[in-house]
């Protein structure tokens, strides 16, 4: 679903199910929000990821680890995607989520919450470049 979408959210692994969910129904609300898959990490498809996320007009990465000493305080998805927008001509607004730590859930609610930071990223509000989502205070 990211043909006539205006924001991604970018994630590996187990949180393709919450966030295809989540989508569709956001989708059904009228609000144009997709999901782009990386399949693997190694070796990292920097080009196609920003040729890909280049016409988009902001993208939210979800990572679920965090990466000691990491540029933004992010994970290691959110940093890779960072480098290779970083030559690209069109770099869309990158809003970080660190999300599913400890084995947490990653739940429609908590998809829901980053998508509209995503959204307000894209209408050129300023956005947190991490944000940790779904933890105890």
């Amino acid at each position: 679903m990211t043909d006539d979408a205006d924001v991604v959210l970018v994630g590996m692994g187990t949180l393709s199910t919450p966030v295809k969910v989540a989508i569709r129904q956001m989708r059904a609300e009228g609000k144009k929000v997709g999901f782009v898959r990386v399949r693997w990490f190694r070796p990292f498809a920097a080009k196609d990821l920003a040729e890909t996320l280049g016409r988009f007009k902001a993208v939210g990465v979800i990572d679920r680890d965090f990466s000691l000493g990491s540029p933004y305080e992010g994970g290691i998805l959110a940093t890779e995607v960072r480098a290779a927008l970083y030559p690209a001509a069109n770099r869309p607004p990158l809003v970080g989520f660190i999300a599913g730590l400890g084995g947490r859930e990653v739940t429609l609610p908590d998809v829901k919450k980053m998508s509209e930071m995503v959204l307000r990223a894209a209408e050129g509000k300023p956005q947190p470049a991490t944000t940790w989502i779904g933890l105890r205070e």
